[in-house]
């Protein structure tokens, strides 16, 4: 036999692939999933502790009341539009109701299509805001409008008030 070579029973340079694996080599993973258990926890905790709703600007939530306002316009929803006044304009007796609501929105969106409200100018000082909002309707968008509205923070939220 030559001595160059390894003996066919002799030990095999692969032979430690068939031991089990340490808990080293598993350790990168650990780490990777620890970290990411870590982030998904901060993120978990941080909404928790300041919700989405807390974190927008009162500009925002200006501009949200205003473009449900009229969203409810263009697709009839008379609950949302109430929604949108705080209660001294809703008590007011020239406030529309739900019929008249109705038969005014849907005459001007079947001639004229849904409001489309592409900017907004918000003011905001305090519990009290003034918003400019320029609209037109979809199928007459030379015709460009604005509106002056103002609104008041009633119990954490904006409403249109005093038209």
């Amino acid at each position: 036999m030559n001595q160059d070579q390894p003996a066919a029973d002799g030990p095999d340079e692969h032979a430690d692939n068939d031991q089990p694996r340490s808990w080293k080599a598993a350790l990168p993973m650990l780490i990777a999933g620890g970290l990411a258990l870590a982030i998904l926890l901060w993120v978990g905790i941080s909404a928790l502790v300041n919700p989405a709703e807390e974190r927008i600007s009162d500009s925002a939530k200006v501009q949200r009341t205003v473009n449900q306002m009229y969203s409810a316009m263009g697709t009839l929803n008379y609950e949302r539009y109430r929604d949108s006044f705080c209660a001294t304009d809703i008590a007011a007796p020239d406030f529309p109701t739900s019929v008249q609501f109705a038969d005014r929105n849907r005459a001007e969106n079947d001639a004229k299509g849904k409001i489309v409200v592409p900017s907004m100018d918000v003011e905001v000082t305090g519990d009290r805001a003034t918003v400019t909002a320029h609209w037109h309707r979809e199928n007459t968008e030379s015709d460009k409008q604005k509106t002056q509205l103002k609104l008041v923070g009633v119990d954490g939220e904006w409403k249109v008030c005093g038209r």
